[in-house]
């Protein structure tokens, strides 16, 4: 059976997670086969919630074997960012994307919902007083500008699956998103 290298990803860090003492909470998908022909049900906001240090941290998962991920409504939805966007409206909440890009080394990184729409609005376009090292492509975020804006989620492979430094990232992203800031 083919393992869908996205929950691959989501399971590993749901085990490193547990591992560290973190608590990991998934939101579950609704498989739209298993609805009534014509039934409605709401989309999920995110994947899934941390919860660290009197914190939570609200998260959306993509993973990738390119070396960018795109805007489009099919990887990146628009409720997704709004959701997102009005979580960390709330004290104690973080909230962001986790890209993992597969090739070639597994590099991951956590990128905070703001720092992740500032980069959208110039990359469309939108926003020209902010400047990056890495080359902007106007349709998707490249692992270089993860590089830049964003915080990696360092991880080793274990014999077949890799362990994610899941409470590292949270403590850095304490430090820098949390009160006090």
């Amino acid at each position: 059976m083919v393992v869908n290298k996205g929950k691959e990803f989501e399971q590993s860090l749901k085990d490193s997670a547990t591992e560290q003492k973190v608590f990991f909470y998934r939101i579950k998908d609704v498989p739209q086969m298993m609805l009534k022909q014509g039934s409605k049900v709401s989309q999920n906001n995110y994947d899934a919630f941390m919860y660290h240090n009197n914190y939570l941290f609200a998260i959306e998962l993509k993973s990738t074997k390119a070396k960018s991920i795109s805007f489009s409504e099919s990887m990146i939805k628009k409720h997704q960012i709004e959701s997102l966007k009005e979580a960390v409206k709330y004290e104690g909440i973080i909230a962001g994307f986790i890209f993992q890009y597969r090739e070639p080394d597994n590099k991951t990184y956590f990128v905070h919902i703001d720092d992740f729409i500032t980069y959208k609005d110039h990359a469309e376009g939108r926003n020209n007083t902010i400047t990056y090292s890495s080359k902007v492509n106007k349709s998707s975020i490249p692992i270089g500008i993860c590089e830049e804006i964003g915080i990696e989620l360092i991880n080793i492979k274990k014999k077949v699956k890799f362990r994610y430094y899941v409470r590292k990232l949270l403590d850095e992203l304490i430090k820098k998103h949390g009160k006090g800031k």
